[in-house]
């Protein structure tokens, strides 16, 4: 979050474009409460793995807090953000996770807000409520507020 925060503050003094991807895996606690907590944390870190391959290298990914994570993009366009967020969903769900004698396949609900200059805090608030409007939408899906 603190290298995001000095993202913000990079690209609104350069006039560049940024975005903020909120992303979480979808169904996430049926993972757990079905598989157990030792092939939930190998869910999330085959999603964490199979999205680093995807960004960019100077890209900020992080994890935000249980089955969600973050992602910095900056110097894209809006019209290739969606196209960036969903190249990575389809990173997370292309292919079957085996573990052991699991095999499972994951999906994730991406949320996008531009970089504007606001707080962080404001950013990840509308982000959020794109997560939620692609959750109700059915999940599995990108949705970018402009």
């Amino acid at each position: 979050m603190n290298l995001a925060s000095a993202q913000i503050e990079r690209v609104t003094r350069q006039g560049s474009n940024a975005y903020f991807i909120i992303f979480d895996i979808d169904h996430f606690k049926k993972v757990n409460d079905t598989f157990g907590h030792l092939i939930g944390d190998k869910v999330l870190k085959c999603v964490a793995d199979r999205v680093k391959k995807a960004l960019r290298p100077y890209d900020i990914f992080g994890r935000y807090g249980g089955e969600e994570f973050t992602i910095f993009v900056s110097d894209i366009s809006s019209t290739d953000i969606a196209n960036y967020a969903e190249r990575i969903r389809r990173a997370i769900c292309g292919e079957p996770m085996e573990f052991m004698d699991t095999k499972l396949t994951a999906s994730a609900s991406f949320g996008i807000a531009p970089v504007t200059p606001k707080k962080l805090e404001a950013i990840i608030h509308i982000a959020d409520e794109a997560l939620y409007k692609a959750k109700q939408e059915g999940r599995n899906r990108v949705e970018l507020t402009t």
